[in-house]
């Protein structure tokens, strides 16, 4: 090897090592999950919700996703479908009970004059490679919200702490307790009461930008409890249905009128489904043969040239016309043939 008119290699010329992660890539990434919404991508501000994966929006963009769930109608694409396509509706996330934090807005109360500050600190910070101080923090501990520590949230209510601070509540004497406030459930955090009716198993402690192993089993979670309640509604439409013939079969002429509107009403909702998913169909399937290839092409070619132009189709020549020359009389050779091959 060398001594040829060439180079000798060197080792690292040959052989590529794996390359270490960037911190400053997983502090911007920390960052991102924490400060902003994480649909929109804009700086979190009050109403702010939280999904069952941990995950924080702003409350109008996810609304604006909801009206508009398909990828192709979505106001953010093929991204809000990967990123809040498990959310159904409104009634899957909790709006949080957020902390501003003290630093950026000791007058203020709510959560948009502290986004507002931070997003002013943040392009600060950007500039000086200094991290920038959190839009939130514990109520408790006062520990800002980006990302250092385990935070999460409670459900029903929605008041945010972080981990260490629920410990530390977690830890009262329960026979320090009246007999009055064993019967109802309370909120750890602010005090208040659940709604009447709630019980024990009504309580979770959801973490919040969860990483790892813990996101993945909250989102398998997630997908069983979403079959669970779609087993659950299919069995009460069976038994509800089961009823009705029974009652039908009794010669019921009410309950037989009922099944005659659902019935009715159950087809209209195919219908419909139906025809929404006709007009996001593809003009061609998968899979088509040749020959209906070839027709749905020149089906198509025939109507664009029915809603071209005068100016466009002036450059193509006509049935019975000289096929070199326009209706001006005018050489038309750079065009000719184009329509003529099909």
């Amino acid at each position: 090897m060398g001594n040829d008119g060439g180079s000798i290699p060197k080792r690292h010329e040959l052989v590529k090592t794996k390359t270490a992660r960037s911190r400053d890539s997983d502090a911007a990434l920390t960052h991102q999950q924490w400060a902003y919404c994480a649909l929109s991508k804009l700086p979190l501000r009050a109403p702010v919700v939280a999904c069952p994966l941990g995950r924080m929006y702003n409350k109008d963009a996810l609304i604006a996703h909801l009206l508009a769930p398909s990828p192709l109608e979505s106001p953010y694409g093929m991204d809000g479908h990967q990123t809040a396509g498990h959310i159904r509706s409104l009634r899957d996330v909790v709006t949080l009970r957020l902390t501003p934090n003290p630093a950026l807005s000791p007058s203020s109360s709510s959560g948009d004059k502290a986004g507002d500050d931070h997003a002013t600190l943040a392009g600060a910070a950007g500039a000086t490679d200094q991290p920038p101080p959190a839009a939130f923090v514990c109520p408790v501990s006062l520990r800002e919200m980006n990302g250092s520590v385990r935070f999460v949230y409670r459900v029903p209510c929605g008041c945010v702490v972080s981990d260490s601070a629920l410990r530390e509540l977690r830890r009262v004497d329960p026979a320090s307790l009246s007999a009055a406030d064993e019967g109802r459930r309370v909120c750890p955090v602010d005090g208040a009461e659940d709604a009447e009716g709630a019980t024990a198993r009504d309580e979770r402690w959801v973490p919040i930008n969860p990483k790892g192993e813990e996101a993945q089993r909250m989102l398998e979670a997630w997908d069983a409890q979403k079959q669970r309640e779609r087993d659950d509604k299919k069995a009460a439409k069976a038994k509800k249905r089961k009823a009705v013939d029974a009652a039908v079969a009794d010669g019921d002429e009410a309950a037989a009128a009922s099944e005659k509107k659902a019935r009715k009403k159950d087809a209209a909702k195919l219908e419909a489904a139906k025809a929404v998913a006709a007009a996001h169909a593809p003009a061609v399937k998968a899979g088509a043969s040749v020959p209906k290839l070839s027709a749905t092409l020149a089906a198509k070619l025939a109507d664009d040239k029915r809603k071209q132009s005068p100016a466009i189709a002036s450059l193509y020549a006509k049935k019975g016309e000289d096929e070199m020359r326009d209706k001006d009389g005018r050489s038309n050779w750079m065009t000719i043939g184009s329509y003529s091959r099909f």
